[in-house]
């Protein structure tokens, strides 16, 4: 049963400077190579790119190992990569192949990447002499691209990424076809065994060359790049920022810093096709290629601004469709802020931290939080209690208050901003967990909701009524937490059934329920 006094009073909050777009900058001119699909796509890279070379290769457009590592062999070959079905030449492929004329094409990868059927059929477009580079695993077919690579000149550097995941292997390939670096693909094996078979494997592709990494750890481990250095190689380098975008911007800050011509090529970070065929474009053309999401993201927006405006960059290509890569994220803003985002700028962020212990005790916070997602766990049949104490140890919120054990999500938004919380007060008689998170992790409302214990929601849409059913059994309550001149309003009932209303405010907010039977909440 949870006391009425205990409810936190209703607070008026102040909030200001939600943002929901960025201000507008000088305007970059976009185009796209684009087709109706990744294998048109291709195509139109290709036709983009004006390589003079005789040379297609011709790499799945399903899997992406196998090519990961060709786009610096391509480059330097001046040639032309172009994406196909395993089982099956596309119409436009086959179109393109005949424009060419090339006089050999290399099929990259195994036959369970690329068919014989389909080499044979790329091969009799006009007749060109068809090579196969493939070997057992995509560690080795990027071992054979590197031999190729070097049976044409001296390499005198070797990139390694990650043969699981494709963002940071894309960029190396992007800047590795410049000064003719290959790519070789890491084996993310389970064990230190795998580790040093790996590193057998690839020693004398390493030695006496400088080794550069591509990502942070998740993609390269430690472990590797020390075994690198025990390989012969002449220096070994990583190139990582906290993300695959900032990874693209710190490779090319330290290999394209003057661009050939005033161009970004945008590619996204959540696939790979595009981005093989415009890996050689962008060596070919001397010209940087960075990744982006899908739809427009305020923060990779203004990151790629930043770099377009630091390189004099007036004309921006994207690599694929609108459905690949949005009008809004091509032109690199300004981006609608997301609710999240909205609601991280008025009600702050912070790292998620879980509190447990047996019995009531003061936990210092470490840094002060004024709103939070409070997810607690107190199975206690007696008192379970949890107040929020300022720097100075005085109450500034009660988020929870209720005699029985609990289990569920409240709200825990202070006085003020201006006196956040620091400690918890927690007061049980058996064990506990506490989960705070901040509030943009919670869930969206967009219609109906229902439970039968306390839960956060974010709003948001227009004003709006927000209609609300429970069975009478115990105390029921909504709050809102507005973000312009905000305060909380809560729906009151108790131990009586009921279907109160109560007006929304427009978004962003947030709604706390508070119930211990069940409930609905429906937006009207």
């Amino acid at each position: 049963m949870r006391p009425l006094l205990a409810l936190p009073a209703v607070v008026a909050l102040v909030v200001a400077g939600i943002t929901t777009a960025a201000a507008p900058a000088e305007a970059l001119s976009t185009e796209r190579f684009a087709g109706p699909d990744r294998y048109a796509t291709s195509v139109a890279i290709s036709r983009g790119t004006t390589n003079p070379g005789t040379t297609v290769f011709l790499a799945s457009g399903e899997r992406f190992p196998d090519a990961l590592s060709a786009g610096p062999v391509v480059a330097a070959e001046r040639g032309h990569l172009l994406l196909t079905l395993p089982g099956q030449l596309p119409a436009v492929v086959a179109q393109r192949i005949a424009e060419l004329r090339p006089t050999e094409i290399v099929v990259v990868g195994s036959t369970a990447s690329v068919s014989a059927a389909v080499a044979t059929e790329a091969g009799a477009v006009n007749g060109a002499r068809v090579t196969r580079i493939g070997g057992a695993d995509r560690v080795a077919t990027s071992l054979l691209l590197l031999e190729r690579l070097a049976g044409r000149g001296t390499v005198d550097s070797v990139w390694v990424a990650s043969g699981q995941d494709f963002p940071d292997a894309l960029v190396a390939a992007s800047v590795a076809g410049r000064d003719r670096s290959a790519v070789i693909l890491d084996h993310h094996g389970a064990d230190a065994a795998s580790a040093r078979a790996w590193v057998e494997r690839v020693r004398p592709h390493v030695t006496g060359r400088e080794v550069r990494i591509a990502g942070g750890e998740p993609s390269v481990s430690a472990a590797d790049a020390q075994l690198l250095r025990g390989a012969g190689a002449t220096s070994v380098t990583r190139y990582a920022g906290q993300d695959r975008h900032a990874t693209a911007r710190v490779i090319n800050d330290a290999f394209s810093a003057s661009p050939a011509e005033p161009t970004m090529l945008l590619t996204t970070g959540s696939n790979f096709p595009d981005a093989l065929s415009g890996a050689v474009h962008a060596a070919s053309r001397g010209i940087p290629m960075y990744l982006t999401s899908g739809s427009c993201d305020a923060g990779i927006s203004q990151m790629l601004r930043e770099e377009a405006a630091q390189r004099g960059i007036t004309r921006i290509v994207g690599l694929g469709s609108a459905a690949s890569i949005s009008d809004g994220a091509l032109s690199l803003g300004p981006c609608a802020s997301t609710l999240q985002q909205q609601i991280g700028t008025a009600f702050g962020t912070f790292a998620p931290r879980t509190l447990s212990g047996t019995g009531s005790q003061t936990i210092d916070l470490g840094t002060p939080i004024a709103y939070a997602q409070l997810r607690a766990s107190m199975p206690s049949s007696a008192v379970n209690q949890v107040s929020a104490l300022d720097a100075g140890r005085q109450m500034v919120a009660m988020p929870l208050s209720i005699t029985g054990a609990y289990s569920g999500t409240t709200l825990l938004a202070t006085d003020s901003a201006s006196r956040p919380a620091r400690f918890l007060e927690v007061q049980s008689s058996g064990a506990w967990t506490i989960e705070l998170r901040d509030l943009t992790s919670a869930p969206v409302l967009t219609g109906t909701a229902s439970g039968s214990g306390d839960a956060v929601y974010l709003y948001g849409g227009a004003a709006r009524t927000l209609a609300a059913t429970h069975s009478g059994t115990s105390y029921f309550g909504v709050r809102e937490l507005t973000g312009s001149g905000a305060k909380l309003t809560p729906i009151s009932s108790c131990c009586t059934a009921a279907s109160p209303t109560m007006q929304l405010h427009a978004g962003p907010s947030v709604l706390n329920v508070l119930g211990e039977a069940p409930w609905t909440v429906a937006l009207r």
